[in-house]
């Protein structure tokens, strides 16, 4: 059973925290083994008295901060002072929150401790904070202040509830275990097949077992559609609004915004190779200031292509460029491209104005990213949200043609779980809503 049985790795993401979990091993919570919670802050629990020891060293300031906000309104823990059903005032409170205590004690909040302001045990109801908290004992992510809101949100949480679990169990395997880097489907297509109505038809989901644990094979295969979702999602742009692509014999492809996200496991990219038999050779550019660890033109990766692809003389070549795309346009051997594709863009993250730095640093370089040589932008976001803000920001200052805006049926099936909780829901998934612009040519 995937949700127990974890083994040994080298390569992990950054530890996460779930209020039903020991903070340092990530044991979870089950009924008849419930976490101990630490009895000065009241918001990390530990699974015993050793791992509460092992960690105090890291939690001692942080707890203090929070026991002592809490101790100064009388109030039972940091979040027991929020009064408000108003999802709104809610998150600014958490953001707020985080903000404020990372000044106080001049520090960065890791991502564990920045996920206790943003996951705190809270009703989902009506994000009030007691002593006595009603949980669900399924997933252990999600708890009511009574029995009475739980009963309300029966029918919400029930849609919710096996992806909150599956996202803890992938979460914690990839913060425990190892970065899960799935091998790509080896079959190679023949004939053009085209795209799909989603993503399972090109990787069939496994068999649930009756107990309906989450097994190692659903674990795999949620980890192998957020491998394979860019190269799906680029095959169903242009299966849709450029299928003259599909038959060109050389693609130019540009990955924008780019990051260790794009880069690790560079073979997943070869999967669009697969399905587009009458390509012969596809040239991807990664380009992104977060690139910053590559050397252009010193040290490009090369990963050579499967064996049957070699053997047909088909081939792959990979490029990473640091730097924001708009001076990657000027350099000598840029050359237009086919596609650009922007994954979980987030366009729409920070006020675009001088004074924002991650907007001059990061995405004030959108009305270089347009293609005006009949290629395609595509870009996705993480919720339907995000999707909306995202358009209006490329329609503000980019002159485009909007073709499609809508969730993407390549999106990836690792659930994340949303601090936010975007049009209600618990969790998004990377690449969940997809947008394809063109350059009007027509002005």
């Amino acid at each position: 059973m995937a949700e127990d049985n974890f083994g040994s790795g080298e390569l992990y993401s950054a530890s996460h925290y779930y209020w039903s979990c020991c903070y340092v091993c990530s044991r979870k919570s089950s009924q008849g083994n419930v976490m101990k919670r630490c009895s000065r802050c009241r918001c990390v629990s530990y699974c015993s008295q050793e791992h509460q020891k092992q960690n105090w060293k890291e939690h001692k300031h942080l707890c203090k901060y929070l026991a002592t906000a809490a101790a100064n309104v009388e109030q039972f823990n940091f979040f027991s002072g929020f009064d408000s059903k108003e999802m709104e005032s809610w998150k600014t409170f958490r953001m707020n929150a985080i903000k404020t205590c990372e000044i106080l004690l001049s520090t960065t909040l890791t991502l564990a401790e920045k996920e206790i302001f943003l996951f705190p045990r809270a009703c989902r109801t009506c994000n009030s904070t007691q002593e006595t908290m009603y949980d669900c004992t399924e997933c252990y992510c999600v708890s009511y202040c009574s029995q009475q809101h739980k009963q309300e949100d029966t029918d919400q949480h029930k849609s919710m509830c096996r992806n909150l679990r599956l996202a803890l169990v992938a979460d914690t395997y990839e913060s425990k275990v190892r970065i899960s880097l799935p091998a790509i489907p080896s079959n190679v297509d023949k004939k053009y097949m085209g795209s799909a109505p989603d993503i399972t038809h090109f990787i069939p989901e496994p068999f649930r077992s009756s107990n309906n644990e989450i097994s190692k094979s659903e674990l795999d295969h949620c980890f192998l559609s957020c491998h394979i979702s860019g190269a799906l999602t680029l095959l169903h742009a242009m299966d849709k609004f450029r299928p003259e692509l599909t038959n060109k014999k050389n693609l130019n492809i540009h990955i924008v915004g780019a990051n260790m996200y794009e880069i690790l496991g560079l073979i997943k990219w070869e999967y669009l190779l697969h399905r587009l038999p009458e390509v012969e050779s596809i040239g991807y550019h990664f380009v992104g200031p977060d690139l910053e660890n590559s050397v252009e033109d010193e040290n490009q990766p090369c990963v050579p292509c499967c064996d049957p692809c070699t053997d047909n003389n088909r081939s792959i070549s990979y490029s990473l460029h640091p730097t924001k795309y708009g001076e990657f346009k000027k350099q000598d051997d840029y050359e237009a491209p086919d596609l650009i594709l922007v994954q979980n863009a987030g366009f729409s993250e920070y006020a675009d104005n001088e004074e924002t730095i991650e907007w001059t640093e990061g995405w004030a370089d959108l009305p270089n990213l347009v293609p005006q040589t009949g290629g395609l932008l595509v870009f996705t976001s993480y919720t339907g949200g995000e999707a909306k803000k995202d358009l209006e920001r490329v329609q503000k200052y980019c002159d485009v043609n909007l073709l499609v805006s809508e969730e993407n049926p390549m999106r990836s099936l690792r659930p994340c779980r949303d601090w936010e909780r975007d049009l209600n829901k618990d969790v998004f998934y990377s690449n969940q809503y997809y947008t394809v612009v063109q350059f009007n040519s027509d002005k």
